[in-house]
């Protein structure tokens, strides 16, 4: 008769742990730059991995663009984009599309607007050509204008019903003031300006803003810049703009509100969405290693302190968290954290103590930055496996103006870090006494609860946010 095993103890880290091996200096595709007849930059990259190419053509516009009496056009302008070109229906775009094996998409941020396409490197030609006629020659019928206009209008009913959605359009008015940035409240606009768009106004964003002038083309495939840069040529080279080019004006500087906290009342709201944040001093161009790797042990991963208190602790919360945004003129730092109704105001105290400790008396510890700073270095590799996370990687080194070859030396860059250093950034960046405080959630069960925290509070109307200014 075989004896049993003998009993291990389950917590025998030595016993059940995987073994860690040596991790090596994430290496990251050179950078090259090329131009095209007209002016137009291409940034490429070279990934042999998978015959695909990846383009995605960048306009320095954004949600800043959007005229201040008609927010909510940039998206629609972008919604139009793949409804037809001057030579070709939706139908045939979308024929197209899949005899290419090409996939297009759009996009935007604060400061900038995407058009993407990728497709197998054998058909890079077509889908180049596919690409330049969607972007240079939209036909923007009256009839599609029409639909996806009311489109638009039934996705903000229902961003109107979604804590996230409400939130997220009163914080960034309370944020940023009179400074362009506040048109970032709300994705799909406002419902009184997308109601009264028009042909003619999405011909003039179009015309304004996406223009060769405004681009830059990215680039990562398979093959060579020199075998691109002539099939890029011929679908963009010749593009000219019409018109005048739009122009930002981002001297107006933004104003953040006192601290406060705004309950938007949603009634019968089973749990509250806590979201905060404040305009920091930090601008848009500085290199926010430091900030954001400090940042992963206060409220950016899993086993950050907020997580860890308002979840695993006091299970007041399915996940909580924190994070630098930013922009290209300036960064903010924001909380965002669903938890209990009952527990709305202890969890701003929470968050408060949270904050307030980790940045006086309870800074990083040993275990957290080796923890922090080994987890970021051994996910490198991982995070760049694919082409699209080094095309976005290269946007970001763009607008932020990092060099190409950030990424390559930023496994140098953690290692050199050290425990002071991360706690210095992050006390010289973020001051909880400057929050602003929006919450969702049912008025007569969270405002009595908020009313003990030393801040003012004002009740707004689920249907009255877009109104907030």
């Amino acid at each position: 008769m075989v004896s049993p095993p003998a009993h291990k103890p389950a917590n025998s880290r030595a016993e059940t742990d995987p073994a860690v091996g040596p991790v090596a200096n994430l290496v990251f595709p050179k950078v090259e730059r090329a131009k095209l007849s007209n002016g137009i930059e291409v940034v490429y990259a070279q990934r042999t991995a998978v015959p695909v190419t990846r383009a995605l053509i960048s306009f320095d516009a954004g949600a800043v663009a959007n005229p201040a009496d008609k927010l909510g056009l940039q998206q629609l302008t972008l919604s139009m984009l793949e409804e037809g070109t001057t030579t070709r229906d939706s139908i045939a775009l979308a024929e197209a599309e899949e005899r290419l094996g090409a996939n297009v998409s759009t996009g935007n941020s604060a400061d900038r607007t995407f058009l993407s396409i990728s497709a197998p490197s054998a058909n890079a030609t077509g889908a180049f050509d596919l690409f330049a006629d969607i972007v240079r020659n939209p036909a923007f019928k009256p009839e599609e204008v029409a639909r996806l206009r009311t489109t638009q209008l039934a996705g903000i009913q229902q961003e109107l019903t979604n804590p996230a959605g409400l939130a997220g359009r009163v914080l960034p008015k309370l944020l940023f003031g009179p400074s362009p940035y506040a048109k970032t409240a709300g994705q799909n606009g406002d419902p009184a300006a997308v109601a009264k768009l028009t042909r003619d106004d999405l011909i003039a964003f179009q015309q304004a803003w996406l223009r060769p002038e405004k681009a830059k083309i990215f680039v990562v495939s398979d093959l060579g810049l020199a075998a691109l840069v002539p099939q890029l040529e011929r679908a963009f080279g010749n593009w000219q703009g019409v018109g005048a080019a739009g122009v930002k004006d981002l001297s107006i500087a933004p104003v953040q509100t006192a601290p406060k906290i705004v309950l938007i009342d949603r009634p019968d709201s089973p749990q509250s969405l806590i979201t905060a944040g404040q305009l920091t001093p930090l601008k848009g161009s500085d290199n926010l290693l430091d900030e954001q790797t400090a940042n992963d042990v206060l409220g950016g991963d899993f086993l950050s302190r907020i997580n860890l208190d308002l979840r695993e602790t006091k299970h007041w919360s399915y996940g909580a968290g924190g994070g630098f945004g930013q922009n290209e003129q300036l960064v903010t730092y924001r909380i965002n954290a669903p938890v209990q109704a009952d527990k709305t105001g202890e969890s701003i105290k929470a968050l408060q103590i949270d904050l307030k400790e980790f940045l006086s008396t309870k800074g990083i510890t040993d275990a957290e930055f080796t923890r922090t700073i080994n987890g970021a270095t051994r996910e490198l590799a991982g995070n760049f496996e694919t082409a699209g996370a080094v095309l976005s990687a290269m946007l970001d080194n763009d607008q932020y103006k990092r060099p190409d070859d950030y990424y390559a030396t930023i496994t140098q860059k953690y290692r050199a870090m050290t425990r002071e250093q991360l706690d210095a950034a992050a006390r010289a960046a973020i001051n909880p006494d400057k929050f602003v405080w929006v919450v969702v959630g049912d008025a007569k069960v969270v405002r009595p609860q908020l009313d003990s925290l030393g801040l003012s509070v004002e009740v707004v109307p689920a249907a009255s946010v877009t109104d907030v200014k």
